[in-house]
């Protein structure tokens, strides 16, 4: 299918807005039908990896459902755990590489969002909103949190990928902030300045660097985190300075 912003977006007042501390969450941003298709998709989607670089351990295995594809390595995911004393990124999640599938695999409306965030209109209006036209592209994969999934701390800086901005396509029904999965930014005093709680059909996009964690799912959440996720970046070096 053909995905498309809402026709509703005020891309000039979402610059205003986005200016005050350079991340904003903007809710509605696909159009109904096409919010519905891509959450209809994901959650129907049976090829996940879970991806883990947490406690020393660094490993992305196939699943099937929610448990390891290959049995015998179910025990790695089990045992999977942060170690709450390492100040570096660590992670678990479960992955779909958009930027990775074989053009032979099977197609939904996931697999239409790449070229969806790299048309003429998003990259429009994310220009727009950020006030930057240097974005050229974006990355993107998809992601499934469940309870017990986290990301901490880190501000995307990586040598050489020219990321400007990242981005959080929230693709989550019916989400309750006690439930974790929350977007903190964090402020120099070590406080949560602010937070995203997931939503469905809302985007969140902040510049790069900027410090921030996706907090741990909480055991007692009935339902996962769904999210696009990824970087709009230019095809030219970004200096220090930027």
């Amino acid at each position: 299918m053909t995905l498309r912003l809402s026709p509703s977006l005020d891309a000039a007042a979402l610059h205003q807005a986005f200016g005050a501390r350079r991340r904003l969450h903007i809710p509605g941003v696909l159009d109904p039908d096409s919010a519905g298709a891509v959450v209809a998709a994901m959650e129907a989607f049976d090829g996940w990896k879970v991806s883990v670089s947490a406690g020393g351990e660094f490993f992305e295995l196939p699943l099937s459902g929610r448990v390891a594809d290959e049995p015998g390595k179910q025990g790695w995911i089990d045992q999977a755990r942060v170690d709450g004393a390492e100040p570096r990124m660590q992670y678990i999640f479960d992955t779909r590489r958009l930027d990775m599938e074989p053009e032979e695999a099977p197609r939904d409306a996931v697999s239409e969002v790449p070229g969806f965030l790299n048309g003429p209109d998003f990259i429009a209006f994310v220009r727009t909103v950020t006030g930057d036209a240097r974005i050229d592209f974006a990355d993107a994969q998809a992601t499934r949190y469940r309870p017990g999934h986290v990301l901490t701390g880190h501000d995307d800086t990586a040598a050489g990928k020219n990321r400007l901005y990242a981005y959080v396509l929230n693709l989550t029904r019916d989400w309750r902030p006690d439930w974790g999965g929350v977007l903190a930014f964090e402020a120099a005093d070590g406080h949560i300045e602010e937070g995203f709680a997931p939503a469905f059909n809302a985007l969140n996009i902040f510049a790069v660097p900027m410090r921030h964690a996706v907090t741990q799912v909480a055991s007692f959440a009935p339902r996962d985190r769904l999210s696009i996720t990824g970087w709009l970046r230019s095809h030219q070096a970004i200096g220090p300075q930027d």
